[in-house]
This record gives C-alpha cells, sequence and structure tokens, in this order.
C-alpha cells in the first residue's frame, strides 16, 4: 500500500472501522514506512487533546436547560427543588406548588425524593429547632426582595421583629409597605422564618397561613405569644434594664434575662432615649 491511501485510512485505522484485509495492509504499511507512523502518531495525539478539550457544562447552564425541577412532601407541607436548594415551600395543597412554581420559574414539578439535607431544614423549621443557613434559592427576586429575606432569614429562633426594624436594616426605612409585601409574597415560608415577623404595635400579626398557624409556629421556638399580645394591648414595644440601661424588643434573649423587678417598659424609641436608655446591640430596636 502507498503512503497517500494509507494516511487517508489512519484514523478509520484508529476506530476500527477497516475491514480485515485493508485493517492488516495499512498497519503493514506503518511497520515499514517511518513517515506514515509519525503521522499515523499525531493523529492519535490530536485526538486525546480534543477528547480533553470535552468539558461537562457547569451546573447554572444545566439546570436553566432543564424544564423540570422536583417536588416532595415534608411533614405536612409540600416541597419544590432543584438538586441543592429549596425553592418554593406550600402549606396548602400540591396544586397550589405546581400553579404558583411554574408562574414564577416556568418549569414543572415532577416527583422525586427530596435530598436529606433539605428534608431536614425543612423538618427542623416547622418543628421549632430553626434553620442557620437556609439552603434556598430566591429565584428572580430583585435587589430589595432578596436584602428582606437575607435579613428576615437572620432573625434569631425565638424572637420577633417588626416589618419597619426589617426595611431600617436593609437601609430603607421608608420601605414599610414595600418590606411588608415582599414578606407577605415570601416563597419559602418556614425555612425563611416569615412568621417571626410582626407589626411594629405589638401582637403577632397577620400571617399566609392564618394567624393560628403563626402562633404555633412562634409557641414552638419558645415564644410567650401570649405575653406579646398582652404587651401590644398596653401598647409597649420594648424592654429595658434599670442595671444596664438597655432597651430590647420583649422577644430578644438580653430581654429574657431581665430580673422582673429590673424590667422597665417602653412605648417607643423616643421614650427609651428620653430616659436615657440605649438601644441593644445585639436585637438592634433602633438602626442609626
Amino acid at each position: 500500500m502507498q503512503c497517500r491511501p494509507t494516511l487517508t485510512r489512519v484514523d478509520a485505522l484508529r476506530t476500527g472501522e477497516l475491514e480485515r484485509e485493508e485493517h492488516r495492509a495499512v498497519e503493514q504499511h506503518l511497520k515499514e514506512c517511518r513517515s506514515c507512523a509519525e503521522s499515523a502518531d499525531d493523529i492519535e495525539h490530536l485526538a486525546e487533546a480534543v477528547k480533553a478539550l470535552a468539558v461537562s457544562p457547569p451546573r447554572s447552564i444545566r439546570e436553566s436547560l432543564r424544564t423540570t425541577d422536583f417536588f416532595d412532601q415534608v411533614e405536612h407541607v409540600w416541597v419544590a427543588f432543584s438538586d441543592r436548594l429549596i425553592r418554593m415551600i406550600s402549606a396548602r395543597s400540591l396544586d397550589d406548588l405546581r400553579e404558583r412554581y411554574a408562574e414564577r420559574f416556568g418549569r414543572a414539578l415532577e416527583h422525586a425524593p427530596i435530598p436529606e439535607p433539605l428534608r431536614r431544614q425543612v423538618s427542623a423549621a416547622i418543628g421549632g429547632e430553626g434553620v442557620e443557613k437556609p439552603a434556598v434559592d430566591f429565584g428572580p427576586a430583585s435587589v430589595l426582595e432578596k436584602s428582606v429575606l437575607e435579613t428576615m432569614a437572620r432573625i434569631p429562633r425565638g424572637e420577633v421583629r417588626s416589618y419597619s426594624w426589617l426595611a431600617q436594616q436593609i437601609g430603607n426605612p421608608r420601605a414599610v409597605r414595600a418590606v411588608a409585601n415582599v414578606v407577605a409574597r415570601n416563597a419559602v415560608p418556614f425555612v425563611i422564618p416569615c412568621h417571626r415577623v410582626v407589626p411594629a404595635e405589638g401582637g403577632v400579626g397577620r400571617y399566609a397561613y392564618g394567624s393560628r398557624m403563626k402562633r404555633e409556629l412562634l409557641a414552638r421556638e419558645g415564644v410567650d405569644v401570649d405575653a406579646l399580645d398582652a404587651l401590644a394591648k398596653e401598647h409597649i414595644r420594648f424592654i429595658g434594664s434599670r442595671t444596664t440601661k438597655i432597651y430590647c424588643f420583649p422577644t430578644c434573649r438580653d430581654a429574657q434575662r431581665i430580673h422582673q423587678e429590673n424590667r422597665v417598659p417602653f412605648h417607643g424609641i423616643d421614650e427609651a432615649a428620653r430616659k436615657g436608655f440605649r438601644p441593644c446591640r445585639r436585637c438592634q430596636p433602633a438602626v442609626a
């Protein structure tokens, strides 16, 4: 066999596509012709280099190309999730989850077992243990929405904060109504604890799944909801300490340690300031 016919068949030889007789002829020529053998080696190296260029697409691209995500039931709620993040929770029905998910993410849902780490987060949130680092996907959220949700996730277990506090924390104290709308639309309740947000005037306030469930969730976390109601009736918003001259939200961990004889009730920040009290650094009832 001549060199030119051999070189045109080298790649087919490499992939095993040649007939037996032709295969033998090409191999024999390569043994006898050093130039063609070197060319065959070059082709082999090139093929290996091309293989090395084939990489898996990033996770974000794979997820964007997928047309479905997954759902499972945890405790009494329905949970939509990707392969590593919680994306939506509904305590109403699977149909409600499907409908809202399609509207928000533009995808259908198919059943699959939820990853155990995500299951534990949902169970812990519902059971009152809380979640320190929620594994959630906020989806197509605006800057304001993401700020509110991230700040809300940092409200400690067993404590409550007001809508106005959230607005102050994100640096937009006049956006109380916008903040309240974000809280009301929270797509990942329980795990992102919108049940820990209450009206500035006190009490428990409204909840997407009813005030009864909100009270139950708070009670599981150790909040004395009856005490909150009682303070609201007297328009008491903060509790100060006579010994430290510091005032807190009533559910603040530090406020819970104040002895009864040292507790000073305040109806507002101005009243506390006039009496020489300063805001707690931990719960930050007043933000500069």
